[in-house]
């Protein structure tokens, strides 16, 4: 039976993050104070499958259940991505190149920092050696059944393990969120975030008025109070979208830009776009809807 390298040495570091130029010696005690680096990698296939491992039933942590793709702790010297490619090599016998990648996320835990990084490959199970210290087997797991194992004890209950078959399609591989903007008819459902996307255009507007810094996207007609104004605005638009001439351009749910028409000849009454979604063709986008309807 194989069992831990208990010579394996970490670097030890500050709570934020910075080397204190010491190391440590696996399984002794972790002084107080300071931590270590964890990593884990995990491994979508183009099915959205997640690469899963069964740890052996001699590991000292989480034995015998199923956990991600591969994990491990960084060895004194190891980058972050220098160790996430280790552990992948030694672990499952599979090179792969992080030497662009950031981690997708990172999660603290009570001794130290876990990098966890999102790959997407379409592995040949067939051709893995497996690290027979560590991994007993693999396969491939959908997001229904990751679950079901959770559920059923098999798997190791990271509480976000659901939520990483949705966001890898809604965030690149470092983590930044990818904007998919849809240009729809304007629903109730839109009311509040279309609402609140106006604060931001009259904010916006009220600051151009007074520094003469350019003409503002967005103009109330005749403001009273702000509370007013926006009660008002919000029937208007309401009442648009009863009448099927509000447009609106979402990301995700959030209103990025509204356009409001005219019944009687079909012309644009208002076309306003989010600050920081301007200079991609939303305005046209939603013009053109427009006129569809």
């Amino acid at each position: 039976m194989l069992r831990e390298n208990a010579d394996e040495l970490w670097d030890l570091y500050t709570k934020d993050r910075e080397k204190t130029g010491r190391t440590h010696r696996r399984g002794d005690p972790m002084p107080d104070g300071w931590y270590r680096m964890a990593v884990h990698v995990c491994i979508f296939n183009s099915q959205n499958q997640l690469l899963i491992q069964q740890r052996q039933p001699f590991k000292k942590d989480w034995p015998n259940m199923w956990d991600v793709s591969v994990g491990g702790s960084a060895t004194a010297g190891d980058t972050s991505r220098d160790a996430a490619q280790r552990e992948v090599w030694e672990e499952l016998g599979l090179q792969v190149d992080l030497r662009k990648a950031r981690p997708f996320f990172t999660m603290n835990f009570t001794n130290g920092f876990d990098d966890f990084y999102i790959l997407e490959q379409d592995v040949d199970l067939s051709a893995l050696r497996l690290q027979e210290s560590e991994v007993k087997q693999v396969r491939w797991a959908g997001r229904e059944e990751v679950r079901q194992m959770q559920e059923r004890g098999l798997m190791i209950p990271y509480w976000f393990l659901d939520s990483l078959f949705t966001a890898r399609h809604t965030h690149d591989a470092q983590g930044e969120r990818l904007h998919t903007i849809a240009v729809m008819a304007a629903g109730t459902q839109h009311l509040e975030s279309w609402m609140s996307l106006a604060q931001v255009l009259w904010t916006e507007a009220e600051a151009a008025r007074h520094d003469d810094s350019g003409t503002a996207a967005f103009h109330w007609q005749n403001p009273e109070s702000v509370k007013e104004s926006m009660q008002a605005y919000q029937k208007k638009v309401l009442s648009h979208i009863l009448e099927r001439t509000a447009v609106c351009a979402v990301d995700g749910h959030m209103v990025v830009g509204f356009l409001l028409g005219s019944v009687q000849d079909k012309k644009t009454v208002q076309v306003a776009v989010h600050p920081q979604y301007r200079g991609h063709g939303i305005a046209s986008r939603m013009r053109s809807y427009s006129a569809l309807l």
